[in-house]
């Protein structure tokens, strides 16, 4: 059976096994990353601006499709507001509530 400090050692060897084998295939990765630029003209202004992702508070709310009145909307997305539901229930469509693009 093996002890914590012998299964952490051998975790240790791991990792700068690992560390090594990342030294060794970096330059190969980089080298293989730039033809693939070349190749398909990516400029590296192009990467930064892509890798980006767009912060929480940067999104555009969806606009509102549907109104029954000031707090009643709904955007066309996801789960039907019970407002909807309801007016469906009596037979009536939601397509009189939309609002003109």
């Amino acid at each position: 059976m093996s002890t914590l400090t012998q299964i952490q050692t051998q975790i240790a060897e791991l990792q700068k096994q690992a560390q090594e084998i990342i030294n060794v295939e970096r330059r190969a990765v980089i080298d293989d990353i730039k033809v693939k630029m070349v190749t398909y003209n990516i400029s590296s202004e192009e990467l930064e601006r892509r890798g980006k992702a767009v912060k929480a508070g940067q999104r555009t709310p969806s606009p509102i499709k549907y109104r029954k009145s000031e707090n009643e909307y709904w955007v066309g997305r996801g789960p039907k507001p019970q407002w909807v539901k309801a007016i469906e229930s009596e037979g009536e469509s939601v397509e009189l509530y939309r609002i003109p693009e």
